[in-house]
């Protein structure tokens, strides 16, 4: 199953030092969700920091027990300089690429590179009594709450379709119009309601993080990433890399290693 990569404990040493960063498992959410994230202070310090989120095709529900905030959220570019207060809770449920069209109905684009508040979508949860709960009692009532909700509506077939170019990413967009049947007019069309994205931007961040995934897990070297991504040579490969993250493989590879 799809896995994005986020580290921004590793690429900001700041936030490192002030916040608590970890992802969990959600088993009741396979196939529909990545995990369940949460952010919590290191520090008795109240200061404001960048935090550095990938651009990896999802939406999140994000829950701010600082603002008493919820709400869902994507990136289409990664954001260098995403604002976070380390004194402050907050935890999110990562959906995978289409399951918030499938969702909520509604299209991906409301949700991406913007902040749509949940109670837009769904007027019965009452945010207020969540806030009252205790922090890991929260994050089971908002479980139990997406799981009904997602129970209660049919399958997406863009959410398979995704987890199909995850596993064999086609060479461009021509190869990805022919195995999706749909005309580029369409799939433009279609591809912005499922995911908020084109297919192009899809298909940059599907390569982008399978290149992280073979750095940081798999241990390869950015030579033997260059051969296995379909980058067109090593300039581009080193660009887009510090397009998205700020630095170039060589660079992340250091401080991966240093770190672990």
């Amino acid at each position: 199953m799809y896995y994005p990569i986020q580290i921004p404990y590793i690429l900001n040493q700041e936030f490192a030092k002030g916040i608590n960063y970890r992802e969990l498992p959600l088993p009741e959410f396979e196939g529909l969700a990545i995990c369940l994230w949460e952010m919590l202070p290191s520090e008795k310090t109240s200061k404001s920091m960048k935090n550095i989120i990938i651009a990896d095709a999802c939406i999140d529900i994000i829950v701010d027990f600082e603002k008493e905030q919820i709400g869902f959220s994507g990136m289409s570019q990664t954001d260098f300089d995403f604002k976070v207060v380390d004194s402050g809770k907050s935890f999110g449920i990562r959906l995978l690429p289409g399951v918030f069209h499938q969702l909520t109905g509604l299209s991906a684009m409301v949700a991406m590179d913007n902040f749509l508040e949940f109670s837009a979508v769904f007027l019965e949860f009452d945010q207020t009594a969540l806030f009252k709960l205790d922090f890991p009692v929260a994050q089971q009532v908002l479980r139990k709450f997406i799981k009904e909700q997602l129970q209660a509506r049919e399958s997406d077939k863009f959410v398979a379709f995704f987890n199909e170019l995850w596993i064999n990413p086609p060479v461009n967009t021509a190869e990805l119009y022919q195995r999706s049947q749909f005309s580029p007019r369409q799939c433009q069309r279609l591809f912005k309601k499922s995911f908020g994205l084109t297919p192009k931007m899809l298909l940059s961040i599907i390569r982008f993080q399978k290149c992280l995934i073979a750095l940081t897990k798999s241990k390869q070297t950015p030579a033997e990433i260059l051969k296995i991504t379909n980058f067109y040579d090593q300039a581009h490969f080193i660009n887009d890399f510090k397009r998205n993250i700020g630095i170039t493989p060589q660079q992340l590879l250091s401080i991966y290693q240093t770190t672990q």
